[in-house]
């Protein structure tokens, strides 16, 4: 099973273990003994593996339930986290504005009708703050979703100060559906200052947009949308197509912008459609952002089995993808809503479809993957499957920042097989991992996770060595010491 490894060398160990301090009396590291860990000769290597879940708000797909008290949705979203955790993901999208308002108290959007029932009405409480804490408490790291451009139906009931009514002509109609309008310099700002919000007001680990930039359509059928003004006004010589693709090139690099503005740890990536052909046809095309390097990561949703013998097979669109990502770690999406449900001839009928498609991200160097949707991960054989069989080992997330935060590592304390670390500024949850030989004349080390949560102690098993870290969804520190039990 092919993991991104990361191996931390002697050379670096003295800075790894400087952040913590110990009682020399009460921690061994036995540096004289040639059979155990020693900090200065020897070196650690760990797996890390990106497995996020998407949380799907719009409707209610994945929470939500229609109509619940704040009690039930924090209840609703605690078990959802545990399940997700149960699956082995280390990461969720939470989907924190769908059709321009949003599930946190937001001095530019309304609340979003799908916390209430009703836009524009306070929950009661914050759910994207809950979320947060809850997530990090947990150890999943926890990114902020956002549709781009979709406003929703045009049938659907608006409060007064909505921005597209305080800015009608900010967006356009299409097939009976309202879209910002990104052809408009002022639209794509409005856009960043959402994202400037979230990140700034929440301690979320990234920003993630999907596949709703021009509405599907547009490129052979105009319907109501006009923007010839705009195109007169802006295109500077550039074709229709290509000024219309320049807009989303530089929302996407707005939307990197001010992530990293308001939090230089943050990330950003987009998860467009699965064939290159799909996304083009929304004026949207990732060759050109991982050219801009306006993109940190890549999630293409690739939703289709690989038995299918055409175009869309995973064998074929997979290699399409990892031809043309560069150095944007390509991540990307799997289908288990399509699991089990008999509607359909695009149903996969075989869950083992799961592990080969992993397995074949894992050979081609992804380093990681996205599920959609929640609720299908929830469902027992799944939840199951992913767990045990996909991700039976917990895993770290990789470091997809170029400027990760890294917090102060804990310092350890042994007292007979009791380890002891105390609190660490910024930290919610803390990971043992137990330090295995390769073999007997190597110099390097496994770590391997044996515990993680928010206790500040574990028992260990004697002969074995143990470092620990302390963490805060992507944030995370250096080693602890390491602690030899006798």
């Amino acid at each position: 099973m092919k993991r991104l490894p990361i191996l931390f060398l002697a050379a670096f160990a003295a800075i790894l273990y400087s952040c913590g301090t110990v009682n020399p009396d009460k921690i061994k590291t036995s540096s004289e003994d040639g059979d155990k860990f020693n900090p200065s000769k020897h070196s650690v290597k760990y797996e890390t593996e990106f497995r996020a879940a998407w949380v799907a708000t719009v409707a209610n797909i994945d929470w939500p339930t229609k109509g619940a008290s704040a009690s039930v949705q924090k209840s609703e979203m605690l078990s959802l986290l545990k399940d997700v955790k149960a699956a082995g993901c280390n990461a969720i999208m939470l989907q924190v504005v769908s059709n321009a308002d949003a599930i946190y108290p937001s001095d530019i959007l309304p609340w979003s009708v799908l916390l209430t029932g009703k836009q524009g009405q306070d929950p009661g409480y914050d759910p994207l703050g809950y979320a947060v804490e809850q997530a990090h408490a947990m150890g999943l790291e926890i990114h902020a979703w956002v549709n781009p451009l979709r406003i929703g139906a045009a049938s659907a009931e608006r409060v007064s100060d909505h921005p597209m009514k305080t800015n009608p002509s900010w967006y356009q109609t299409y097939k009976n559906n309202y879209y910002w309008n990104p052809g408009l310099p002022q639209v794509r700002e409005f856009l960043g200052r959402i994202v400037t919000e979230i990140v700034t007001k929440y301690d979320v680990d990234g920003v993630h947009i999907d596949d709703y930039f021009y509405p599907s359509g547009l490129q052979t059928d105009a319907d109501t949308w006009y923007d010839t003004n705009l195109y007169n006004l802006y295109a500077e010589g550039k074709s229709l197509d290509e000024w219309r693709y320049s807009n989303i090139d530089d929302m996407i690099r707005i939307y990197q912008k001010v992530t990293h503005q308001a939090k230089p740890s943050a990330v950003f990536g987009v998860s467009p459609a699965g064939r290159f052909e799909n996304t083009t046809k929304l004026y949207a095309d990732p060759h050109r952002w991982v050219s801009q390097g306006t993109i940190d990561y890549l999630t293409p949703q690739i939703y289709w089995d690989h038995n299918r013998g055409d175009f869309a097979d995973f064998d074929t669109v997979l290699p399409q993808w990892i031809e043309m990502h560069g150095n944007v770690p390509l991540m990307p999406g799997l289908a288990t809503y399509k699991y089990g449900t008999k509607n359909t001839k695009e149903d996969f009928t075989d869950i083992a479809e799961y592990l080969y498609q992993v397995n074949l991200c894992r050979k081609s160097g992804c380093p990681g993957n996205f599920w959609y949707n929640t609720t299908s991960i929830r469902k027992s054989e799944v939840n199951k499957y992913l767990g045990s069989t996909i991700y039976p080992d917990e895993v770290l997330t990789p470091f997809l920042s170029k400027t990760p935060k890294e917090l102060t590592a804990p310092s350890v304390r042994l007292d007979g097989q009791k380890i002891t670390w105390s609190e660490v500024q910024g930290a919610d949850n803390y990971v043992v991992l137990k330090l295995t030989r390769s073999s007997i004349s190597s110099s390097v080390w496994n770590a391997s996770i044996v515990k993680s949560g928010d206790s500040l102690s574990f028992v260990g098993a004697k002969g074995t060595t143990y470092i620990v870290i302390a963490r805060s969804g992507a944030a995370r520190s250096g080693f602890s010491e390491p602690v030899y039990i006798e």
